[in-house]
């Protein structure tokens, strides 16, 4: 299974790729999973959750590769493939950054298109705003942008205390599987998942608040074609205000709407979000 537990694979999925490495900030090696078309026409780099990591979008990526796209499934750094030796830790918000621009410099000059599930949203949409050249389009599918859950103000203030002296504590995140989904076998899939993260350090949590005032403060509106997917019923995005700042970064996004969905539209709307995913490449190549 490529190093991957059989309970790391969600519901559907039957092509687990091929696994490779490239180095990213600091000269950290990161693997990441290629979901390979037999005819490419696209190339399409994904960032996952806060909890989940790559595999989650592998029932999307081997339907999307019957499109022509192959997909590379970077698992950010603390994270699935990534994990060791500090599972969800980050020196900072730009070492996060940066290991998505040097995945961008390793892939070549080939044009790139780049998607985004949940908090891996911020990531992407920080990336793009730093250097927009870099990609064809950009699919925020439930991004985390806003949310409606949030750590309490004990949690923060311990945050804080614990940043003072090296930012290395360990902290739950504010989730269960149930916000994900209701759907029985997406969620005792999330809730059996052995890599999916539930603690993440301290430093990781003041590079997440420092990628919301990144995007917060950037002023110049992003010229990449912009494609957000959201999930009527979501329990962990707050959509109103996702919406809200989409049209001010992009004021040409296409926001989308999945009717009754919940958020692990990743795992209960496959086929949904394929065809979102695969219409928005193909105009985006023909303009």
């Amino acid at each position: 299974m490529n190093d991957t537990p059989i309970n790391s694979l969600p519901p559907g999925a039957t092509n687990v790729g091929r696994i490779d490495a490239y180095r990213g900030w600091g000269d950290r090696l990161l693997r990441y999973r290629i979901v390979a078309s037999d005819s490419p026409r696209f190339s399409l780099v994904y960032l996952h959750g806060i909890e989940s990591h790559g595999t989650w979008f592998l029932p999307v990526a081997a339907k999307l590769a019957r499109h022509g796209c192959t997909t590379y499934l970077l698992d950010r750094r603390g994270s699935g493939l990534n994990r060791e030796p500090a599972p969800g830790d980050a020196p900072g918000v730009d070492a996060l950054i940066a290991d998505v621009q040097h995945f961008r410099a390793h892939h070549g000059n080939g044009a790139l298109h780049l998607a985004a599930l949940s908090w891996g949203g911020k990531l992407a949409l920080a990336a793009a705003l730093a250097q927009p050249e870099y990609w064809q389009s950009l699919t925020l599918i439930t991004p985390g942008l806003r949310a409606k859950v949030d750590l309490s103000l004990g949690r923060k203030f311990a945050v804080a205390m614990n940043i003072a002296v090296g930012g290395g504590g360990r902290f739950a995140v504010p989730l269960c599987p149930e916000m994900f989904t209701t759907t029985p076998q997406s969620l005792q899939f999330i809730r059996e998942d052995p890599w999916r993260l539930t603690c993440v350090t301290a430093r990781f949590l003041r590079a997440s608040r420092e990628l919301d005032q990144r995007i917060a403060h950037h002023t110049p509106p992003l010229p990449t074609p912009l494609l957000v997917i959201l999930a009527e019923h979501d329990r962990i995005i707050d959509n109103n205000g996702v919406t809200a700042l989409v049209q001010r970064v992009q004021p040409r996004a296409t926001v989308t709407v999945f009717p009754a969905a919940e958020h692990a539209i990743v795992l209960d709307r496959v086929d949904s979000l394929v065809a979102q995913i695969a219409s928005q490449l193909e105009r985006v190549q023909s303009s």
